[in-house]
């Protein structure tokens, strides 16, 4: 089987390709960087996004292809019309802003018979849905996630971040009670403490497309979502990117991020409880989690589990195999209040 991955050298699509079956067909702009992402036996192909004739050559006779490309807005659906039109499969670890009833009309009509396209394979929205899905019984209540860390941004993501603050992506400081959505429910924190981050983060209230969703399909009464940030200064370029050049503010917060993680250990984690049963996953950073989802997608495609059309992976994708997948994946440790019970109990 051959699998194509653009944006190969990014953060994403360097922590993708190591958990993927080779040889790969590996894409970038940058030849030189394509060369030293590859493997001995990768296929190494010099592609840029906006040339069409290109990438329909890159897709030709590729069984599943993966976008680690960005920033999203730019890339838009480009790689997955072309990916569909080469009669491949597509995993795109963003994808959010795309259309599904026009991309699942696309994979219907693939060369070769029906596809299926994943979006928003990534660690949010994808994985931050699939985790409560997986702890969820039939009489889920109330769900409260802290998300974050001590992350750094690349170009592309922190521009995708930037974009978000837009107000289509999520309500800031709303919050779901009483079964529905109630804005204005929550106040951002500033050097507080919370459960399994150490020392004092920032932490700001919102509600997404993903987790209202979460909160309708599970039945929760209750949501809160907080996004965490471990250090100060990406907090105030956050602040002060209203009304600004994205640009500019992408690259203000690219550079606090990375003054932040100054000396320190870095980290990425999300932390849910759900009525008081506590999950937490945690990497190195929220690239190696976004990965991790992307290559469970590309396992799902290449074993037949997804089924033709287009489709989100937080409602494709089987939750109880993400998370064994999790527990399986080196680069991420995954605890819950149960074994951190048993861990005390023995250091006592």
């Amino acid at each position: 089987m051959t699998i194509g991955v653009t944006g190969c050298y990014g953060a994403v699509g360097r922590a993708l390709t190591r958990r993927l079956p080779g040889p790969l067909r590996l894409g970038g702009r940058d030849p030189a960087r394509v060369r030293a992402q590859a493997g001995p036996d990768d296929e190494r192909v010099t592609l840029d996004l906006a040339d069409a004739a290109a990438q329909a050559r890159f897709c030709a006779g590729c069984e599943v292809v993966v976008n680690c490309a960005g920033p999203s807005a730019t890339v838009l659906d480009t790689v997955a019309r072309a990916a569909l039109a080469a009669g491949a499969h597509y995993v795109d670890v963003a994808g959010d802003r795309l259309d599904l009833a026009l991309l699942a009309d696309l994979a219907l009509r693939a060369p070769g018979g029906p596809r299926a396209a994943v979006l928003s394979a990534g660690m949010m929205p994808g994985l931050s849905a699939l985790l409560p899905r997986a702890m969820a019984g039939p009489a889920a209540h109330r769900l409260v996630a802290h998300v974050g860390g001590l992350d750094h941004f690349t170009k592309a993501a922190a521009l995708d971040y930037i974009a978000s603050l837009t107000g289509e992506y999520a309500t800031p400081q709303a919050a779901w009670r009483g079964h529905r959505e109630v804005r204005a429910a929550l106040r951002p924190l500033a050097g507080v403490r919370l459960p399994h981050f150490p020392g004092r983060v920032s932490a700001y209230p919102y509600l997404s497309r993903e987790s209202a969703r979460l909160a309708r399909e599970l039945g929760l009464a209750e949501v809160e979502w907080w996004g965490v940030f471990d250090g100060e200064r990406a907090p105030r370029a956050l602040a002060g990117a209203a009304g600004r050049d994205p640009g500019q503010a992408a690259r203000d917060l690219e550079l606090a991020a990375r003054l932040d993680a100054v000396g320190r250990e870095p980290y990425f984690q999300l932390v849910f409880d759900l009525d008081g049963r506590t999950l937490i996953t945690r990497a190195a950073d929220s690239y190696e989690l976004t990965a991790a989802v992307a290559a469970s997608a590309v396992r799902a495609l290449a074993e037949g589990r997804v089924p033709p059309g287009a489709h989100e992976a937080a409602w494709v994708l089987d939750p109880e195999r993400m998370l064994d997948e999790l527990r399986a994946d080196p680069a991420v440790r995954v605890t819950s209040s149960v074994e951190e019970a048993v861990v005390e109990e023995g250091v006592l």
